[in-house]
């Protein structure tokens, strides 16, 4: 059987462990060729570019307009705390430990190479043993963000055209001007196309390419039983309540304050999920739960059995789907990023779970109809299962 190798960001994460999780057991499932993900490092630079303060509160104030004080009242509290936070990091060193144990018993679950590789490997050609490249899900072309375009568009290899893509995400809205010629030359590097989010179809058609499809992220592919080997009751992190879980990925205090006020209104307590030692404190809810030791199993769990899920994030999204759990989706209207999930809204007619933050959460509790939902997603899972697999069979060139 021939050995694919997959192509995408490889850091602890839990939308990227899980999309290549997800991705890998669909592949194997339709039996054609054998995943291999890449155990690619140094790939992630978090910001290539930075932006200027200048720009940020020009950003917030063209977007919240009369709102922007209390913006910014927002983020110099968050920035406050966080100093706070920093000074006593060393009381989170065992609480980072269990996490990274935790993640690393999930990637038991995913076939990485053996080998690691760098971005310099890939350039060399050092990957010569794959028969098939297919670039992966997650915010790869997302050049800002990213960086190594020339990777992730396959620009090592000698055959042009050569290399398919499964949900590749650009993750922002528009091209910067100073990538645009990057991004055409190198999209040409890619037979097939099938990308992530509705808007990443139009700018492959700025880029000269009018092919590209759209498709479901990898976790999408499988059904919720297929992830039951994964979830348990997270009894052990949270106890035996009623919950609302938060997962932010902002510097925002606000979604926080609505959730909490959610979980008051509705006898529940609040549940704070943070990647990363950050704001708030939790001095400052009154019975809520930080949690930091988690991995990407018990990341699923929590979702499962929230009673609601507060969230900007786009795989917590996935998941409240995937689980039939209720959500709202709380947004920072200032974002570039936004686009990948309006565009899942959007497809699954759930634009009413959408709030910004220049307004309020409602006081109740959601009640998403799943009805609805489960046919367009069956529909939409089989029609990019069926995209997937033509791809796979369509006899990419094998590199000699």
């Amino acid at each position: 059987m021939k050995k694919l190798a997959i192509l995408t960001l490889v850091i602890n994460n839990y939308g990227t462990k899980l999309q290549s999780y997800a991705l890998c057991k669909a592949i194997k499932k339709l039996n054609l060729v054998e995943p291999v993900v890449i155990n690619l490092q140094g790939s992630w630079h978090g910001n290539t570019v930075k932006i200027s303060r200048k720009k940020q509160l020009l950003d917030v104030l063209k977007t919240y307009k009369l709102k922007s004080i209390k913006k910014i009242a927002d983020f110099v509290r968050w920035s406050y705390q966080f100093q706070i936070i920093k000074q006593n990091a060393e009381s989170f060193l065992d609480a980072d430990s269990k996490k990274e144990a935790l993640f690393s018993k999930f990637d038991e679950n995913i076939p990485y190479s053996t080998e690691e590789y760098t971005i310099e490997d890939v350039r060399a050609g050092k990957l010569s043993n794959y028969d098939l490249f297919l670039v992966g899900s997650d915010q790869v072309w997302n050049a800002p963000r990213v960086g190594c375009l020339d990777v992730y568009m396959c620009d090592f290899l000698h055959e042009k055209r050569s290399a398919l893509s499964y949900a590749a995400s650009f993750a922002i809205d528009s091209i910067p001007d100073y990538l645009v010629g990057d991004y055409t030359k190198y999209i040409q590097n890619m037979k097939t196309l099938l990308v992530r989010e509705a808007r990443g179809v139009e700018l492959c058609s700025q880029l000269g390419r009018d092919d590209a499809k759209h498709v479901v992220d990898p976790t999408l592919l499988l059904e919720e039983k297929d992830y039951e080997e994964l979830t348990s009751r997270p009894s052990d992190l949270v106890g035996e309540v009623d919950y609302i879980l938060v997962y932010s990925l902002t510097s925002s205090m606000k979604i926080y304050e609505e959730a909490n006020k959610l979980a008051k209104r509705n006898n529940c307590k609040m549940v704070m999920l943070k990647r990363v030692p950050c704001p708030p404190l939790t001095s400052l809810f009154k019975d809520s739960i930080d949690l930091l030791e988690v991995g990407p199993a018990e990341f699923i769990s929590l979702i499962k059995y929230a009673k609601c899920v507060v969230t900007g994030s786009y795989h917590a999204l996935m998941f409240s789907l995937i689980m039939h759990s209720n959500f709202y989706i709380y947004m920072d209207d200032a974002s570039a990023e936004n686009s990948r999930l309006l565009s899942s809204l959007a497809m699954f007619g759930l634009e009413k779970q959408l709030y910004y933050e220049t307004s309020s959460l409602p006081k109740t509790l959601p009640q998403v109809d799943y009805r609805c939902v489960d046919p367009i997603l069956k529909e939409k899972r089989e029609e990019s299962l069926f995209l997937l697999k033509g791809s796979l069979e369509g006899k990419l060139t094998v590199l000699a």
